[in-house]
């Protein structure tokens, strides 16, 4: 039995293709685009056709590929910058035609509940509370266990978000706090997902291609991410692009997004992070199975 999950984020839109055999959950294929579908937003919060058309483009053949994968069924999800969007339903029903699957955004909690459930089951074994952190291109998600149940918080604020609003950097700790909730756990393990993680650890590890399974589970301290946030800053967009690790494309928001990792982590007073290589569609597909 083979599902399929395709995630439309602001900056980059995935697939993803699992098949479970005997109990027995296994992930069969990945793929990512960097489709930016936040782009140009603005202060009107408008998804413009240029980013809409690369969106649906790609869409469509995440679904073709999927479909010659001979899945079962395919389930499309959409989350901050559709979930901000003052054109919503338009892009929504573009995104649905265009697939011949309604497409779903995801609120913000369920996008924070779904990342931490994907993210967290391959370190139960640490004993100890588990946070994830999912920092994305318009949103970042923060979520842990509080009171025997999971707090999960979501605030506006993500790598492309900053770039294009610039005047935000100056409320970016104020902002974070409110993903805090009174008792975050004492000796918790932060664990941090997508797009910005995954590609700091790939350029911290100087992996000339990336392979998820090098970067799943390796940690981070605040030291090397101080230095990465303050290195990234001092260059160019080109200087950015030749480090070993750099996806090219994500090159104009990394500095953006891995300040947003070195704030919280000062927020949370923790000193070392956990670089998941499972997040949002990993939980999408674990719910998938288990429904």
């Amino acid at each position: 039995m083979k599902k399929a999950v395709i995630d439309m984020g602001t900056n980059s839109t995935r697939l993803a293709i699992a098949e479970q055999i005997g109990g027995q959950f296994q992930m069969t294929y990945t793929e990512v685009a960097e489709t930016r579908l936040g782009e140009g937003m603005g202060d009107e919060r408008i998804i413009r056709p240029v980013p809409l058309e690369r969106n649906v483009k790609t869409v469509q053949q995440f679904v073709a590929k999927a479909k010659e994968m001979n899945v079962e069924s395919i389930r499309i999800t959409a989350t901050s910058a559709v979930r901000d969007a003052q054109n919503k339903a338009e892009v929504q029903e573009a995104i649905s035609n265009c697939a011949g699957i309604p497409m779903e955004i995801l609120p913000g909690t369920e996008e924070a509940r779904l990342s931490y459930l994907g993210a967290s089951g391959d370190f139960q074994s640490l004993n100890r509370p588990l946070a994830v952190l999912d920092i994305g291109g318009g949103s970042t998600e923060l979520v842990y266990p509080e009171n025997d149940a999971l707090h999960g918080v979501s605030v506006n604020l993500g790598a492309v978000r900053l770039l294009e609003h610039p005047e935000l950097l100056d409320s970016v700790e104020t902002t974070l706090k409110s993903l805090k909730g009174t008792a975050f756990p004492d000796n918790s393990v932060l664990i941090a997902v997508g797009g910005t993680n995954t590609c700091l650890m790939s350029m911290e590890l100087g992996l000339i291609q990336y392979d998820g399974s090098k970067i799943h589970g390796q940690a981070l301290s605040k030291a090397r991410v101080d230095y990465w946030c303050d290195t990234l800053f001092a260059m160019s967009q080109e200087e950015r692009e030749q480090i070993p690790g750099m996806k090219r494309k994500r090159a104009d928001i990394m500095p953006y997004g891995v300040l947003i990792l070195q704030k919280t982590m000062e927020m949370l007073g923790v000193s070392e992070v956990i670089i998941s290589d499972k997040g949002l569609v990993y939980g999408l597909l674990l719910e998938a199975f288990q429904s």
